[in-house]
């Protein structure tokens, strides 16, 4: 809106102002008033309610992982809309359900509960992104009571082919051999497949996905494909223009209505509109009107990452059009950079160079490969192979090109630095040619300090990350002088039936403590303590080193001899010591528990101890009442200012004898919401009341975090807000 009523305003144009400001006014308060609906439809995020309900949705909207499924409905009663989730029960039951074409209406019973907010800081905010989209409520199928074909309305018939033709080309795509299904599934009909995010991870890292996967550039060139035939048989402008212009709303359904796909959809019909009208318009003019409709279908789609490279970048090229070659290349990278560093907090140097090489090959070779392989598939399937496999050398020599040094761990900067990176970057493409230098120096500065500020900060933390049912905890001094981590979270693996379909292995890590490592600049780990081998504590261990230089491992004794656990240390990029510990071993922590070598079980648990910020630290990892019994045993004067519960609050652990002694200021509990064993325990809660010792848990205010300098601190919770010490 800031950008729209700037440009209003340098028109100096009465008429043109008053107008623009009735719309900003009619606009602002239809934003205002859905923002108010969509908060008063909002529920509680942590206690479902059972419901029985009827839901209308499309079939291209159902998304297969394994055996579990989801998908974007509306409630039939209300017309209001739900992500719904479930599980099929049977192979016979997920084949149907893929070989579904036709609108469904299903009558299901399950519970519902409010989309979970981002509960680790600098998480991806699930609530806030559907929250966008009107949607503020999810369903857990337990029971489907009915199923039938949705009864369309004439005037509805045309999106419905359309959704018809987009599943067909899904399930089409879905059956297609190695790196082409990626490509296909994410070029035409705009499917995320599971195995993206490591097919591209290279692409991912040299910044590479925005310019086609989520800008709309491969939209644009599949159009000018579709007009270039047209010439090319003679058709009649007048005709396939038309056609074009009357189908765009339909390839909008079939390509996925992404923010990129409506972005380029929008600019090539508002121009091909205004041609049929007499009245051209301007390739700026085209990318304004598409804003507008997009910011009034998701009012925050500024804030999402692949809105701000598709439109920030699309409008580059329109601005930068007169511009060298270097220099243009430079202005859409100045324009991207912030949004990258903002959303994936890292910036490879030869992003540069991979832009240059491979956004010419995007239309003479990625785009052919894929639609040659597509077409080809069902009639000479060693093409489609071929395609395929050169596709995954491609990506092969993305993933190794990324991993060369220049991967810069920038971290997440302030949100104010970002917009003002972005005007001064515009600023700069303002001023002479001869006089550019001078800017840009100046804004690589401004990068340079920025950099600084993140690396090196005043103040240290203890952050326990929210990991569901597990446990994760970062230790970091000010100005990252040392940066440990006890136990990584996990997942504990159950056995699934055969018939299920086997999913690409996927860690929790990724979107919690490592995405937070990530967003502070960290690279590294120097000390990496596993408490012992239950999967729920160390289960992401293989993301962690993949990800990060993990300086040493410290593990309690006797768990360096078992195999059970080591098969993890495969993953690793770096070479990684592995040392053992108990009590009297010379590390940074103090190590309260072992005593002597043993198997890694709860019993035989690592307890750590050590003083950060004015406050004295206790974790128990999952340590049982008799290992407690244990230490206050051998230090019957033990002291802590602030205790880790261990085993997530059972009632194994925590026993009143040992909560007296400490006498703690305040207790952590690690667990996951609505978890199977029913941690926190009620009786170990009551032995914190009977104490009076509060209680903070993950289950109900997310991360937990104590941020210091000095002796002072305070406490932050990601879901409750702050709280000063």
């Amino acid at each position: 809106m800031a950008v729209i009523f700037s440009r209003v305003l340098a028109l100096r144009h009465r008429h043109t102002l008053v107008i623009g400001l009735v719309v900003m006014v009619a606009f602002g308060g239809l934003l205002v008033w859905r923002q108010q609906d969509t908060q008063r439809r909002q529920v509680s995020m942590f206690q479902p309610t059972a419901v029985t309900l009827t839901v209308n949705f499309q079939p291209d909207e159902l998304v297969f992982r394994g055996a579990s499924y989801y998908f974007i409905g509306k409630n039939a009663q209300s017309g209001e809309a739900l992500t719904v989730s479930g599980w099929a029960r049977s192979a016979a039951e997920l084949r149907q359900l893929k070989q579904l074409r036709r609108a469904q209406t299903w009558q299901i019973k399950g519970q519902q509960i409010g989309i979970m907010t981002a509960t680790n800081f600098n998480q991806f905010d699930a609530a806030r992104y559907w929250a966008n989209r009107g949607v503020t409520k999810s369903v857990k199928v337990d029971q489907v009571l009915q199923r039938r074909h949705q009864k369309v309305a004439i005037g509805h018939w045309v999106s419905q082919w359309w959704h018809r033709q987009r599943t067909s080309l899904i399930r089409y795509c879905d059956r297609l051999p190695g790196a082409l299904r990626v490509y296909a599934l994410g070029l035409l009909p705009g499917v995320r497949a599971a195995e993206a995010t490591q097919e591209l991870q290279g692409m991912r890292q040299l910044g590479l996905l925005h310019l086609f996967s989520i800008s709309g550039l491969h939209v644009a060139l599949i159009l000018t494909v579709v007009e270039w035939l047209c010439v090319q048989l003679r058709l009649q402008r007048e005709h396939w223009e038309w056609g074009l212009l009357l189908g765009l709303p339909g390839y909008f359904i079939l390509a996925g209505g992404g923010s990129g796909v409506l972005r380029a959809c929008l600019m090539r019909g508002i121009q091909l509109g205004g041609r049929k009208v007499a009245v051209t318009i301007s390739t700026l003019d085209a990318w304004s009107g598409a804003l507008l409709v997009g910011l009034w279908l998701n009012p925050g789609m500024l804030f999402e990452l692949g809105s701000q490279l598709s439109y920030g970048l699309s409008l580059g090229l329109v601005l930068l059009a007169r511009e060298s070659r270097a220099w243009r290349q430079l202005g859409l990278t100045l324009l991207g950079l912030p949004s990258l560093l903002n959303g994936i907090f890292q910036w490879h140097l030869l992003t540069v160079l991979a832009n240059v090489v491979l956004v010419p090959l995007f239309p003479i070779v990625l785009l052919p490969l894929t639609l040659i392989g597509v077409v080809s598939w069902p009639w000479v399937p060693m093409v489609g192979q071929w395609c395929a496999g050169l596709l995954g050398g491609l990506d092969a020599m993305l993933n190794r090109l990324a991993e060369l040094p220049g991967n810069v761990s920038f971290g997440k900067p302030w949100w104010w630095a970002c917009w003002l990176w972005v005007a001064l970057s515009w600023w700069l493409f303002s001023r002479p040619v001869r006089q550019r230098r001078h800017w840009l120096i100046g804004l690589l500065v401004s990068y340079g300090v920025m950099y600084g500020l993140i690396h090196l900060p005043i103040h240290g933390e203890v952050a326990y990350f929210d990991v569901g049912q597990g446990d994760s905890i970062l230790l970091r001094e000010p100005f990252n002088r040392r940066i440990a981590m006890i136990d990584t979270g996990g997942r504990l693996a159950f056995p699934q039936p055969r018939w299920v379909p086997p999913t690409p292995t996927t860690y929790g890590a990724s979107r919690t403590s490592l995405n937070y490592l990530r967003s502070l600049g960290i690279d590294h780990v120097d000390d990496l303590y596993l408490t012992h081998h239950d999967a729920d504590h160390i289960g992401d261990l293989p993301a962690f080193l993949h990800e990060l230089r993990v300086k040493r491992l410290l593990v309690p004794a006797g768990m360096e001899r078992e195999p059970g656990w080591r098969h993890l240390l495969a993953d690793s990029r770096y070479p990684v010591a592995v040392q053992s510990i108990q009590v009297g071993s010379a590390v940074p922590l103090v190590v309260r528990h072992p005593y002597e070598a043993a198997p890694a079980e709860n019993a035989n648990s690592l307890a750590l101890q050590g003083d950060f910020g004015g406050l004295n630290f206790l974790f128990m990892g999952d340590l049982d009442q008799a290992g407690e019994q244990k230490i206050i045993a051998e230090h019957p004067q033990l002291r802590t200012d602030v205790l880790k519960l261990g085993h997530h609050g059972s009632k194994t652990a925590s026993a009143p004898a040992f909560i007296e002694q400490l006498r703690p200021r305040w207790a952590i509990i690690s667990a996951g919401r609505r978890n199977r064993y029913g941690h926190p325990h009620a009786e170990t809660l009551a032995t914190l009341r009977s104490t009076q010792v509060p209680a903070v848990s993950t289950q109900t205010s997310g991360m937990i975090r104590y941020v210091y300098t000095g002796t002072h601190g305070f406490w932050q919770t990601k879901i409750k807000g702050a709280q000063d010490s």
